[in-house]
């Protein structure tokens, strides 16, 4: 449907409920007249109030500073209310007001003191100054009641004087046993943790990326030596390739041959340093394990010259010798011997290194779950333990305070405005309820015409006629009226004119009059108080 077909049956529908226009100005006074009553009848409210300031400044707050959630305007309000609105304070207070005679069974009691729970409010909260307020049909009442309030939470915070010291270091005193505990359990799970997964711990707080990158760097690093040291021992072995042993100017006679061979002085050497490593290390390491190796090697070749040179094993000092040994070749030699030791070193410890990387690659899952978990212990651990030590602080504050500064603190209670009832009710707003009954009264009258059009449809036009039969509508005839239909139906308009008129007049009177005519339909039917 377009605009124009909406506005049309807008229309239609409004012509419609014309015909029962009758019948929406009868619902409308049916409904009005009743419902004025109504809310002319209906009691006047009365509230009282008080201003009063709140002092919650006690130990408890002062201490668990820090502690705890700090309390904002809206937890203040709810403290206070909590204090005033208990239901021993009500229960008091319904009796010293003689609200209690409202209530005839136990199961009115309760309801009243329910009732008063939800009547009573608290309002405001800046610089802990509060509102309280009440509101019942009796003046009067309502200002004993706040009253009465005021006195019960006066007198209960007195009681109180002194607890307050004693409640907070209860609280204290709970939370450090909880938090002891909790500090206990996590620091045995972290050592039970610790047990389950050794070998597995992080370095030094490092995590496993920076273990394997470390390792890796060392492996490279070692590498890099062997290469140098490898480079190194090729070139001593080439000078040493065209060294001769002995200059060759002294002759040899078969007992020198056989007392020193041309490699004797090496061997004294390597021992010499074989007996300077043994002190330091045990006959294991790698550098030991090669001197012997290398002297046992060159003791070989000296039996071999002496079984060359007839078998002579006549000993003579080796430094007899050394006038024809070649001390370059010697040198040389010693180097040798020491590089392929370095050597056998270095081999060892890069397959140390390589089968290192080769684990933590091959644990990297298990490595990663256990430093997360490791880190969340020490986490849990640090936050309890720094709780802890918070709380051993502010217990040991308070222990020093209640030797030296006798604690008589607790909630302050000071009436800045005596309770007072105003004069005017402050409920029901009768002008705006009467004007609601009136808009309710002709909203009803239509409804009952809008109903009964669609009881009862007609069709105003023969293009609605021809889309709702579905059948070519050729023409339409006009009704034709007399002079006297034409005076009767002006006559009919008038009066429905008058009748909706009278209805609005009415219904301004009575809201600009609403409260001393409900002051006289009260008085006259005994609902007043």
């Amino acid at each position: 449907m377009d605009l124009q077909e909406i506005i049309t049956e807008i229309l239609n529908h409004l012509r419609g409920m014309w015909r029962y226009r009758w019948q929406v100005v009868i619902v409308a006074w049916l409904v009005a007249i009743p419902g004025w009553f109504f809310v002319y009848k209906m009691p006047d409210v009365y509230e009282a109030s008080a201003k009063v300031s709140v002092d919650t400044n006690s130990l408890l707050p002062a201490l668990t500073q820090g502690l705890t959630a700090s309390e904002n305007l809206v937890d203040e309000v709810d403290l206070v209310s909590k204090a005033m609105l208990t239901r021993p304070n009500l229960a008091k207070v319904a009796r010293e007001t003689d609200l209690d005679l409202r209530a005839d069974t136990p199961q009115q009691m309760e309801k009243l003191i329910s009732e008063l729970q939800q009547q009573v409010s608290i309002k405001g909260g800046v610089d802990r100054i509060f509102t309280i307020a009440y509101q019942d049909q009796n003046r009067e009442k309502a200002a004993e009641v706040v009253t009465a309030l005021l006195s019960t939470f006066v007198e209960s915070s007195l009681g109180a004087q002194g607890d307050d010291a004693d409640m907070t270091e209860r609280a204290i005193k709970s939370e450090m046993d909880d938090h002891e505990q909790r500090m206990l359990q996590a620091e045995s799970d972290l050592a039970d943790f610790k047990k389950r997964n050794l070998g597995y711990m992080p370095d030094d707080g490092t995590d496993y990326y920076t273990r394997l990158q470390a390792a890796l760097g060392k492996v490279t690093e070692t590498e890099r030596q062997m290469r140098q040291l490898k480079q190194r021992r090729d070139e001593v072995a080439r000078q040493l390739e065209g060294e001769e042993p002995v200059f060759g100017i002294m002759p040899s006679t078969p007992a020198q041959a056989a007392a020193g061979c041309s490699k004797a002085s090496t061997v004294a050497q390597l021992q010499a340093q074989l007996s300077d490593l043994q002190v330091d290390f045990t006959d294991k390491h790698p550098r030991s394990v090669m001197l012997r190796e290398t002297i046992a090697a060159l003791e070989a070749e000296c039996e071999q010259e002496r079984n060359a040179m007839g078998g002579a094993v006549a000993v003579v000092n080796p430094e007899t010798n050394s006038l024809d040994a070649n001390p370059v070749y010697q040198n040389l030699r010693l180097q040798l011997s020491n590089a392929n030791v370095e050597m056998a070193a270095l081999s060892e410890e890069l397959d140390t290194r390589r089968r290192q990387v080769a684990q933590l690659r091959a644990d990297v899952d298990k490595i990663a779950t256990v430093e997360t978990e490791l880190k969340k212990l020490n986490r849990d651990y640090g936050v309890v333990a720094t709780r802890y030590q918070e709380l051993l602080r502010r217990w040991e504050t308070l222990q020093s305070k209640k030797r030296l500064d006798p604690v008589t603190d607790t909630v302050q209670f000071n009436i800045l405005e005596p309770p007072f009832a105003a004069a005017l009710p402050v409920a029901p707003n009768r002008p705006l309820l009467l004007i609601a009954v009136l808009v309710w009264a002709l909203g009803a009258g239509g409804a009952v015409a809008f109903g009964l059009n669609q009881l009862k449809p007609v069709f105003f036009n023969r293009h609605t006629l021809a889309r709702v039969a579905g059948l070519p509508v050729l023409g339409s005839v006009s009704m034709i009226m007399s002079p006297d239909q034409i005076a009767a139906r002006h006559r009919k308009t008038i009066a429905w004119t008058a009748a909706n008129l009278a209805l609005l007049v009415l219904g301004t009177v009575v809201i600009a009059l609403a409260s001393p005519i409900s002051q006289i339909l009260r008085n006259l039917t005994g609902s007043g108080f």
